[in-house]
């Protein structure tokens, strides 16, 4: 009897025995594992030096690309619901102008993020950093062309009650020898003035960088001199509520390493402000 009894336990001992050897090597893997994860979260690295780009840390990165990258099915959507409001050909392009600028600020931005986390080719990722930075340039053109395209009469109202608070772009305009048929020349100078930044931008990437944000700043801003000073049509202070959250969103832009997440603090103001100006186009000029 005792022979068998001892027969069996060794059969159960031998059945058991990989188990508790899966167990115990999935105990030291864990056990290796939780030693090489950081045991506090690191939310900022210090910040860049002049002419280096700043390295966010992981969960930087991860905050990056998901506060734009949650934005991209809804501006395919927006997009498709304002080629479809459009009433006319002037309001179909547009809007698809518009929108496609729209899509693509947040799809190049979360493209570039996500292959800071995924990869370490430095070659794609200053590619897309150029074409991320280049985006805002191309965008800033874009929110103003629905505007200019299809409120042209806002400078030949300026013009009929000659508002002192409208003579200072056409004054600067002038000096430069451009005409002084504000919204006709509008149209195409922000297009051309996005073209210079992004030539400038690629130039000298990286370096100089408060002259390229106060360059971000002045494109954006110089175009918006007839409408802002003035409340006499619909969807102004909408685009001064979508400005404002745009400029106040720029301290975080350049607080990289001294704010934790703030470039994706600065990500959520631009989705702010687009949807505050999405809002406007799609209520006040399309239709």
């Amino acid at each position: 009897m005792s022979t068998l009894s001892s027969s069996m336990d060794k059969n159960n001992y031998t059945n058991l025995w990989p188990k508790f050897d899966a167990y115990y090597q999935f105990s030291l893997k864990m056990s290796s594992l939780k030693a090489s994860l950081p045991t506090k979260v690191q939310w900022k690295n210090p910040p860049a030096k002049p002419t280096e780009a700043y390295q966010p840390t992981l969960i930087e990165q991860i905050a990056n690309v998901f506060t734009h990258g949650i934005c991209i099915l809804p501006a395919v959507y927006a997009t498709w619901l304002l080629i479809q409001r459009a009433s006319t050909p002037t309001q179909f392009w547009a809007g698809l102008i518009y929108g496609i600028a729209l899509v693509m600020l947040f799809t190049v931005s979360a493209a570039f993020h996500t292959t800071c986390c995924l990869c370490n080719n430095s070659r794609m990722r200053d590619f897309l950093h150029r074409g991320d930075r280049a985006m805002i340039y191309i965008f800033i053109a874009s929110s103003y062309f629905p505007w200019l395209s299809l409120m042209p009469n806002l400078s030949v109202a300026a013009e009929a009650t000659n508002k002192s608070s409208f003579s200072l772009l056409p004054t600067i305009l002038s000096s430069l020898g451009v005409s002084t048929l504000v919204a006709a020349d509008l149209r195409w100078l922000v297009w051309c003035l996005a073209a210079m930044g992004i030539l400038y931008q690629q130039i000298f990437h990286e370096k100089y960088k408060w002259l390229e944000t106060l360059i971000y700043v002045l494109i954006g801003l110089l175009p918006s001199l007839p409408f802002v000073h003035g409340d006499d049509f619909q969807g102004v202070w909408e685009l001064k509520l979508g400005g404002a959250c745009y400029i106040i969103g720029l301290i975080f832009f350049k607080a990289d390493g001294r704010i934790p997440l703030a470039h994706a603090i600065w990500h959520i103001h631009v989705a702010l402000g687009a949807s505050i100006h999405y809002y406007a186009v799609f209520s006040y000029l399309m239709g």
